[in-house]
């Protein structure tokens, strides 16, 4: 019987719906990045749709911006699905809004906890990041659409000791009994339905529903200037509309923003 930290390809499949159980899945002990390993397989042809790649632990995890992805083993999940979808470049950045609503519906029926979305790749949970989402596109120059698009998700299941860089906003789930492979199943089972439709809008509701930033005071980088205003929507591209004092109002598209939670008492 597969121990409760161990992870099982087994018994992956077997929490799969049924329609995505022949999903090619690897585990591995150690790998610099699962999101590198998933674009080496698209660049060579090695990949079908749904393959994804696991590794317990990671030496070169990132986020977004070259960032570092805290990846120690055993303590955590680090993996990367490939979606074989044609989309225009323009509207890849969906993926990101489904692989959070996806993590977010996992976490909350396996744990009955509430995570939230820090718009627009990040999961909080009691205010501290517990997952960071990292979708990549494989371009097809000839139609300048996407070949395949990479999903890569890092979640903190029990991590405790993280770096002094991040141990002031970083967290993890904490969940006692939490499978890491019952978690992987969940997580892929929603991110290809709702990545069946990429442009229903009720998955920008859900994705707007979960939002830790609506109607709350912001700070953003843009051009190399710092700015403060109020996040008052999410549009159907997944775009962040802020309004600042003077009733201007101003579209993120992948600003970094940041929410000082002491000063909003969240």
């Amino acid at each position: 019987m597969t121990n409760l930290n161990d992870l099982s390809e087994q018994e992956i499949k077997q929490n799969l719906l049924e329609q995505y159980k022949n999903f090619d899945i690897r585990i591995f002990d150690i790998l610099s990045s699962t999101n590198d390993f998933a674009k080496d397989l698209i660049n060579s042809n090695k990949f079908t749709d749904g393959t994804t790649i696991i590794a317990n632990t990671q030496t070169g995890g990132r986020g977004r911006f070259a960032r570092t992805f805290f990846s120690p083993a055993n303590t955590g999940i680090y993996f990367s699905a490939i979606l074989e979808k044609s989309l225009p470049v323009k509207d890849v950045s969906l993926i990101t809004l489904i692989s959070a609503t996806a993590v977010c519906r996992a976490i909350t029926k396996l744990t009955n906890l509430n995570p939230q979305i820090k718009w627009i790749n990040d999961i909080y949970l009691n205010n501290k990041k517990i997952c960071g989402i990292l979708v990549e596109n494989i371009c097809d120059f000839n139609n300048m659409k996407s070949k395949a698009i990479v999903s890569g998700i890092g979640i903190n299941i029990s991590t405790k000791d993280f770096p002094k860089d991040i141990q002031d906003k970083a967290g993890s789930i904490m969940c006692d009994k939490l499978s890491r492979n019952k978690l992987i199943a969940e997580i892929i089972n929603n991110l290809f339905d709702l990545s069946k439709d990429v442009y229903s809008k009720k998955i920008i509701e859900e994705y707007k529903s979960l939002s830790l930033v609506l109607n709350k005071e912001i700070t953003y980088t843009k051009d190399n200037k710092i700015y403060t205003a109020t996040a008052i929507d999410i549009n159907d591209t997944g775009n962040l509309i802020v309004m600042d004092d003077n009733n201007n109002i101003s579209v993120l598209e992948s600003e970094e923003i940041s929410i000082n939670f002491a000063e909003q008492n969240l």
